[in-house]
């Protein structure tokens, strides 16, 4: 696929994240890229849009590209009428490219499996090929960006290839919330439930967000309770575990736990420099192993920011026609990776947060106190900086006035408290979340 493709494909991506479903596919999916300047990006849209698209989404789409190519664009919209029903390619740098753009496909294929997201892949490939019969309802929970929703369209893509006759409604909490108001002002909520009841599988993304609104929750408990009876698969994703989800209703809870919880947890090396290595792949880029690792080891947590890195790099040297090197995704990554702040800000940030979450002081944390709960939220800190900064255990040693053996220690503890103790894992990877955002 042509370069200027892919950035335009992940430009939608983008977007797509960031705003309900309904408002992409009416404003955003039908917009064509035209061309892309050195300052200016050319949108084609139709002429009664661009006053909407300009007030609305210009800034969106703006930041959209910014996340992409690594640097600041002005969009322009010009009516999609003035533009030649003929003219299906466009001039764009001196390179022909397609106007519309196929979206790329998130399969099983290239979903790429490590230990931290094993057990979801393999209940996620259970599903998709005895739906309705085992897993169900499958709740799949973990930080953003570590792949729920690649799952959720690898699911629906074999259901599909097994059943292409198959009435699958994919869907966020967002989505269905504006359509439940929508249906009610309206008077269509029959159209409604024949939409969400009716259907063969029910994939709902970010579950989380329809605590506290009564009527979505109403809605989604009778949706729920029509498909489970009638052996319909229902598979939901949330940043967190059912019990957690503050203000949900308990029965909404029961039933979101009467399946199957899995967690995603972030990559470990190993699988960060696959993940990063397999973006590369995918644009046919050629990625040096020392950049790959530079990458791997500064963005720990969230897998979409890893294919980001990889995209930024990528134009930057296209652009430029230079080969990538670790001291060009130094420059080009500088703004998003958390390295770019002084590490002696990171480590203090990082004191605050846990000594909030447990209850102690910074000083406490620091010093040479062995109570229970100090103890705890020192050993905290420790591996949260391990996780997030590129210190060794010595340097992290040295915050504390421990030595390397007590700081692997400490790191073995949280480990193991973590794999016996989901409330406790939940806990770190909420801190971490948190200063990572």
């Amino acid at each position: 696929m042509n370069s200027y493709s892919e950035f335009w494909d992940a430009v939608l991506g983008f977007c797509r994240e960031s705003m309900n479903t309904l408002a992409f596919n009416i404003w955003i999916e039908p917009l064509k890229l035209i061309k892309i300047e050195a300052e200016r990006v050319i949108i084609a849209a139709p002429q009664f849009k661009i006053e909407l698209l300009i007030s609305k989404y210009k800034s969106l789409i703006e930041e959209a590209f910014f996340n992409v190519i690594g640097f600041n664009v002005e969009v322009e919209f010009i009516p999609l009428e003035n533009i030649p029903k003929e003219n299906d390619e466009v001039n764009t740098n001196n390179s022909l490219i397609s106007s519309t753009v196929d979206n790329a496909k998130l399969t099983f294929n290239n979903f790429v499996v490590g230990p931290s997201n094993k057990f979801a892949y393999t209940a996620s490939m259970r599903v998709s090929e005895t739906p309705g019969s085992v897993f169900n309802p499958l709740f799949i929970y973990g930080n953003s960006g570590l792949g729920k929703t690649h799952l959720l369209n690898a699911i629906i893509e074999k259901l599909k290839s097994k059943n292409p006759d198959a009435n699958i409604v994919f869907t966020t909490s967002e989505n269905i919330t504006n359509e439940l108001y929508f249906a009610i002002q309206t008077k269509t909520t029959h159209d409604l439930h024949q939409k969400y009841r009716t259907c063969d599988a029910l994939l709902i993304d970010d579950i989380q967000m329809i605590a506290g609104r009564t009527q979505t929750e109403e809605e989604i408990f009778h949706t729920f309770n029509t498909l489970i009876e009638a052996g319909k698969q229902i598979v939901l994703t949330s940043d967190k575990p059912p019990s957690a989800i503050p203000k949900i209703e308990d029965r909404l809870k029961t039933r979101f736990e009467s399946g199957l919880l899995c967690d995603i947890q972030p990559p470990d090396f190993e699988t960060r420099v696959a993940i990063i290595k397999d973006k590369a792949n995918q644009l046919r880029f050629e990625l040096p192993d020392d950049v790959c690792s530079f990458i791997a080891e500064n963005i720990k947590s969230n897998v979409r920011q890893m294919g980001s890195a990889v995209k930024n790099i990528y134009a930057y040297c296209t652009f430029n026609n230079v080969t990538p090197t670790v001291e060009i995704a130094k420059d080009i990554l500088k703004d998003i990776l958390i390295t770019s702040q002084p590490v002696g800000v990171v480590i203090e940030n990082i004191l605050e947060k846990v000594s909030f979450t447990f209850g102690v002081t910074t000083e406490q944390i620091k010093s040479e106190k062995r109570d229970a709960n100090i103890n705890s939220a020192r050993q905290a800190a420790m591996y949260i900086i391990r996780e997030i900064t590129n210190l060794s255990q010595e340097e992290v040693g040295k915050v504390f006035g421990r030595n390397h053996s007590t700081v692997n220690s400490s790191l073995k503890n949280v480990q193991h408290k973590m794999a016996s103790d989901s409330k406790y894992k939940n806990l770190i990877n909420d801190i971490i979340k948190n200063i990572n955002d």
